[in-house]
């Protein structure tokens, strides 16, 4: 009988035991695990146009390349979270969602959104998922051989107000000559008039020239006077024509040769106001006409408003491949590296799970297919 109350003891942490242990995985099973990520019922997602990044079709539905990596992602999210997650776009301008990130307003933007220093402050940015850089499209007419390109100045509109503005100045001095000469010379400069002014401006052209063929030679006060006039200011006509063909011509060779970003300056640029590649400009002090978009940059260029049009190198080749192709292209040089990533307001809930996914997916043989899908090679 003296070992009921040891065995009573033994029995009740026994039973305390059981009922703890019995507690504690009750709570663990109704509680959310570590992995996973607490997901409302919709996801709110800023976009824009941006091809081929995020492109609209069919009304309200988008694809792209960052619209796929979304779907794998909401996908994800689905699996892990154990509910189906509705997806409600936004379409904003590129300043317009980094706004709406910063206030968090919504959930996440895709586009092709790339991240720097100053928008790491105002929000976060997920693993990149690709990476580029700032390229530059020129015109295809630039490709033309050194003779093209000279045609193309002698009848530029430039070139022909030269020359118009010499002819106007010879066809004033001739008058002037035969005026004086048509009856004091009439063997050198005819009296009637057609013949008389065609004799001047021969006599015009050959001391412009300074040829001095003396065939034809003012005689009389007047004549002189006009020679006198005509041959001191021959000397100021002479050298800025040659200033202005030059210039011409040398312009036409410089904006013909863009290489590189070292070539840009002098140059007529086009970009998007608002972009990397905006700020870019802006920090190497290089002039450039905003647009609202790479097609109407583009547009730009082929229509000869502008000599180069700067941006990120896969927006411009995809552009330049599907609505320009033949009318201007892409240099291959790439400069100021830049990574693309998906934008969330600061420290949001979704960015660890995003990342996983991400890391997974991009790693993956078949993420290089997608982007040769809209690229048509392997991007560089």
């Amino acid at each position: 009988m003296s070992t009921l109350p040891g065995q009573r003891a033994l029995f009740t942490l026994l039973l305390v035991l059981g009922f703890c242990t019995s507690a504690l995985a009750q709570q663990n099973s109704g509680s959310p695990r570590a992995d996973r990520p607490d997901v409302s019922d919709t996801l709110v997602v800023a976009t824009h146009e941006v091809p081929p990044f995020a492109m609209r079709y069919e009304g309200d539905e988008w694809t792209g390349i960052s619209i796929d990596l979304l779907d794998e992602i909401v996908r994800s999210l689905e699996a892990s979270s154990g509910h189906r997650i509705d997806v409600e776009f936004r379409e904003l301008s590129l300043i317009e969602m980094l706004d709406a990130v910063e206030k968090s307003e919504i959930d996440l933007a895709a586009a092709a959104i790339t991240m720097n220093y100053d928008r790491e402050k105002r929000m976060d940015f997920a693993h990149s998922f690709h990476s580029s850089g700032l390229g530059i499209a020129v015109s295809e007419q630039d490709s033309d051989s050194a003779w093209a390109t000279i045609v193309n100045t002698v009848f530029s509109k430039t070139f022909l107000k030269i020359v118009a503005a010499l002819l106007l100045s010879m066809l004033v001095s001739a008058v002037g000559v035969y005026l004086f000469e048509r009856r004091h010379n009439a063997e050198q400069f005819h009296s009637s008039w057609p013949r008389g002014i065609a004799a001047g401006m021969w006599w015009a052209a050959v001391t412009l020239t300074t040829v001095g063929y003396g065939d034809k030679v003012p005689q009389s006060s007047g004549g002189r006077v006009i020679g006198f006039l005509w041959m001191f200011s021959g000397l100021f006509i002479v050298a800025s024509f040659t200033a202005a063909v030059t210039s011409a011509l040398t312009v036409t060779q410089l904006q013909s040769r863009i290489n590189g970003p070292a070539d840009l300056h002098g140059a007529r640029v086009a970009t998007i106001e608002g972009s990397t590649s905006a700020d870019y400009l802006h920090a190497n002090h290089i002039v450039f006409e905003p647009c609202a978009d790479v097609n109407a940059a583009l547009s730009r260029l082929v229509d000869g408003e502008c000599d180069a049009v700067v941006y990120d190198a896969p927006i411009l080749k995809y552009e330049t491949h599907q609505e320009f192709a033949g009318e201007a292209r892409v240099l291959p040089t790439l400069f100021q590296e830049q990574d693309y990533a998906f934008a969330l307001p600061s420290d949001s809930p979704l960015l660890e799970p995003i990342n996983r996914i991400l890391l997974r997916q991009t790693s993956s043989p078949d993420w290089e297919d997608t982007l040769a899908s809209y690229f048509g090679k392997k991007p560089q």
